[in-house]
């Protein structure tokens, strides 16, 4: 059986070498693409991420910690007017320690960190309401809520104990963009986080308003007598 004729003509061999070529450039403009696209990632994330120091504070060193060992996180900020300077003092070390490995932009002046006790409806719901330095990145928090029973801590025995941060995540049209949250403790000593949506504004009221309201809701608190 006789074989086909190969073209070896100079206008073939052209064609493919053409075609090798745009192969080739079309690789090349997509690895580009693909660089550029990574490049463009990293310096979004660096840029928009959250300051280190405020975010660890937040979410990670003060939520876990009041979960590991309430009883020595919350009784030095108690007091009869609501506040001490030995309270927040005890927050500024939690606060140094967030910062501890941090450097440059990832630092945070702790001057307007600052805290109060209040009760949301019930004793059994008594809460630190901790202001944190203005946020600035998304994922920070305006807020952290620290919520417990007085009577368990009166008695070292707290039984009610709950964490909710109120975060910053950017403006539109002059109006914040915030999203409640809750960090609660697994059976391994980490945090799993619990999304209760967008919307709440920036302001103290607002947010022990809807925190009320969720931990009336979810069983963890009856409702005050006034409302029952």
């Amino acid at each position: 059986m006789s074989s086909l004729p190969i073209d070896t003509s100079p206008q073939r061999v052209l064609n493919e070498a053409s075609l090798h070529q745009s192969v080739k450039g079309a690789i090349f403009i997509i690895l580009g693409v693909l660089v550029l696209c990574a490049v463009a990632w990293v310096i979004g994330f660096i840029f928009h991420r959250a300051r280190m120091q405020h975010y660890v504070f937040a979410h990670q060193l003060l939520p876990s910690q009041m979960f590991a060992n309430p009883v020595a996180v919350l009784t030095p900020m108690v007091s009869p007017t609501g506040f001490s300077a030995e309270g927040r003092e005890h927050l500024l070390r939690f606060w140094e320690a967030a910062g501890e490995g941090q450097s440059g932009k990832d630092l945070v002046s702790p001057e307007s960190l600052t805290y109060s006790m209040e009760v949301l409806g019930d004793p059994n719901s008594t809460a630190f309401f901790v202001t944190l330095p203005p946020p600035v990145k998304k994922m920070e928090a305006h807020f952290a809520l620290m919520v417990f029973d007085a009577p368990g801590l009166c008695f070292d025995a707290v039984r009610h104990l709950r964490y909710f941060v109120l975060e910053h995540y950017g403006q539109k049209n002059g109006t914040f963009k915030t999203q409640l949250g809750e960090w609660v403790p697994k059976a391994n000593n980490s945090l799993k986080y619990v999304d209760y949506g967008t919307g709440t504004p920036p302001d103290k009221p607002s947010f022990m308003a809807r925190v009320q309201e969720i931990i009336e809701t979810t069983g963890s608190q009856p409702k005050a007598a006034n409302e029952a």
